[in-house]
């Protein structure tokens, strides 16, 4: 980052840090008991392990090649290979588990704990603009909201559709507990203070690039939770209706991995199996890291924990255990990363040949006077809304540019036309970005209710934009870009009481050259050898395709102990996850009713009634969406 904002981020979170660590307990043990079952199985708890970044084929790659450890995720899985390749004895597999569009994290894991696609629940990116609240949201992009999401608890949760609720706020409402350690999707759980937001620590280990250090304290902060959990516990270990463990740490080590990146992943995920493993298996010498001081180049280790684990106790025969992530990743080149910059340029040059003026929206800091730094920091000023000569703003989310323009003769919450309007921005940005040989690989167009593919032409000196096409007739329906219409969809349609926040364009990143969309720092592109000071992107995601889109989604019933390799779920999403979850503690209608004004196109379908299926033994069944053992999927 640069001095100056890294001067603001400490400033911030160090008189923050306090909020942040302050620690209100988890409330009474399971006020009311959850009687949910999978067949013969009873269900009354859920635990999610949610790895930020995991590729689909990189968990299989692990699977295949690691050393399995006592209580790590062969054991938990029950990986074993054969004829057909991978498959789980012990856990349901999904061969194609796919993430929503864009496949960033934030609306990612809306997307899972909603169980709406981004365009119910609002969150359609890392960077999301609102148009009918005039809002601009940066969540992660070298904004003061990728702090304020970390430590303001309501921030993602007054932007997420009042008109959804999340999977705790389910949970909430039938007198459950939830617990969430370090993920920003929290709303319903602080109610009985089950929200751990990470603390001065874990935030500083993420700013310095100290991935591993992030996800120690985060299995660190999961056991003291449950420590304080049961300190009114007698007897046998209890666990709350729901857990959510975060872990971020692979994700952003992947991002800044500058060699090798599929080898990275591996080795990393080798840190979390180790720490699942604690998790799971218990250990003396938990501990977290901790900065002295601000200044300090490296954490100490304090605060040892003794943990016995859940996998030896009954709790564990009671609960549904469910393995997943938000989205992949695909090596990009730095160089070639189209900026916010590079966007205003366009308009600029666009707005000097049209006569039409232009003003983009400048989602970046740096270039305000550090008092303004600090009175946005404090919120002194509401820097959220755009201004009122704004009347373009991007919104770049890796694969995925998305672009809102606002009508000339209209406001924010009216949608500009195509033709007059829409039309000249894209030929003069489609011909300035091939004759910079950055072109797209593909154009959406938003009609309102859906997108469709705006083909066009270039010929070295022009652009001709074609009539457009259904994705569903496009070479988007096809598995190199798995289930490209349902999401693209999902990111489109809408009530009229939901968010305004899907673009009226998506640039779509031609992943062929390597190309990205993202809000570049500086444009510097030599950087050091040392990867705890990279600052450069060297793999993004955000797109369609298979490589950013395919994640694992693995479910694992406490209570079943089967030896046999057992067939998988052939598709899903990760919309699906939060109705399984539902019914499978027995809140079978509770999804359904809360939803039932919204079209099966926007919302996830429940995956349970295929589980007891699978563990009774059932074949391959593609009209029932049960596929062969094996979990082996082409990107």
């Amino acid at each position: 980052m640069s001095k100056t904002y890294g001067v603001l981020t400490l400033m911030l979170v160090t008189v923050l840090m306090l909020v942040s660590c302050i620690r209100t307990p988890v409330g009474n043990i399971d006020p009311v008991r959850f009687h949910g079952h999978i067949d013969r199985y009873p269900i009354e708890h859920v635990v999610v392990f949610a790895i930020d970044g995991l590729k689909h084929s990189t968990l299989l790659t692990y699977l295949r090649q690691a050393k399995q450890r006592v209580g790590g995720l062969h054991d938990l899985v029950g990986a074993t290979t054969g004829k057909e390749g991978l498959a789980m004895t012990k856990a349901v597999g999904v061969r194609t588990g796919v993430t929503v569009f864009p496949s960033y994290t934030y609306p990612a894991w809306a997307s899972m704990f909603t169980g709406v696609y981004p365009g119910t629940h609002g969150i359609t990116g890392n960077s999301v603009f609102f148009r009918d609240r005039r809002v601009v949201r940066y969540y992660t992009d070298f904004h003061i909201d990728a702090v304020k999401v970390q430590l303001e608890r309501d921030l993602l949760a007054n932007d997420i559709n009042e008109q959804t609720k999340t999977l705790y706020q389910y949970v909430d409402e039938a007198g459950g507990q939830s617990l969430v350690v370090h993920n920003m999707v929290i709303e319903g759980s602080e109610r009985g203070h089950g929200a751990r937001k990470p603390s001065f620590d874990t935030l500083w280990s993420y700013q310095r690039n100290r991935s591993l250090a992030v996800d120690e304290n985060t299995l660190w902060e999961a056991v003291r939770s449950l420590k304080d959990f049961n300190k009114k516990s007698t007897g046998q270990l209890a666990l709350p209706t729901v857990m959510t463990i975060y872990f971020s740490g692979l994700d952003h080590a992947e991002h800044l991995s500058p060699q090798n990146p599929e080898q990275a992943r591996l080795d990393y995920l080798d840190q979390i199996d180790e720490l699942l493993a604690k998790f799971m298996e218990g250990d003396d010498t938990i501990v977290r890291n901790h900065y002295k001081t601000p200044a300090a180049e490296e954490p100490v280790q304090v605060d040892a924990l003794q943990w016995q684990g859940l996998a030896h106790d009954p709790v564990f025969q009671r609960t549904l255990f469910l393995v997943v992530s938000d989205h992949g990743h695909t090596p990009i080149n730095w160089a070639q990363a189209v900026s916010i910059d590079d966007v205003r340029l366009m308009f600029d040059e666009l707005g000097h040949r049209s006569g039409r003026a232009y003003h983009v929206e400048d989602p970046v800091l740096i270039k305000d006077s550090f008092l303004s730094k600090v009175h946005a920091a404090f919120g002194l000023f509401d820097r959220d809304r755009v201004s009122s000569k704004t009347n373009v703003v991007a919104t770049l989310n890796g694969g995925a540019l998305g672009l809102h323009v606002k009508p000339a003769d209209a406001s924010w919450d009216q949608r500009p036309d195509y033709t007059t309007e829409l039309k000249p921005i894209l030929e003069h940005l489609l011909l300035t970005l091939h004759k910079n040989e950055l072109g797209p690989q593909a154009v959406f167009y938003n009609t309102g209710t859906r997108y469709v593919l705006i083909p066009y032409q270039y010929d070295g000196s022009g652009i001709t934009v074609l009539p457009a096409v259904e994705v569903e007739d496009s070479l988007f329906n096809s598995p190199r870009y798995p289930l490209a219409v349902r999401r693209l969809r999902g990111l489109a349609s809408r009530l009229d009481t939901d968010p305004l926040s899907a673009p009226d364009l998506v640039f779509l990143a031609d992943r062929s050259r390597k190309l990205t969309y993202l809000n570049k720092e500086d444009a510097r592109v030599i950087e050091g050898l040392d990867i705890r000071t990279h600052r450069h992107f060297h793999a993004d995601h955000g797109h369609l395709d298979a490589s950013d889109s395919l994640v694992p989604i693995l479910f694992r019933v406490g209570g079943y102990a089967g030896s046999t390799p057992l067939s998988s779920i052939c598709a899903a999403s990760i919309v699906d996850l939060a109705p399984t979850l539902l019914e499978a503690i027995g809140m079978t209608e509770a999804f359904d009713r809360a939803l039932a004004n919204y079209s099966r196109d926007v919302k996830g379908h429940s995956l349970l009634p295929l589980l007891p299926r699978i563990l009774n033994g059932a074949e391959s069944d593609a009209v029932n969406n049960i596929c062969s053992p094996s979990l082996t999927n082409v990107e």
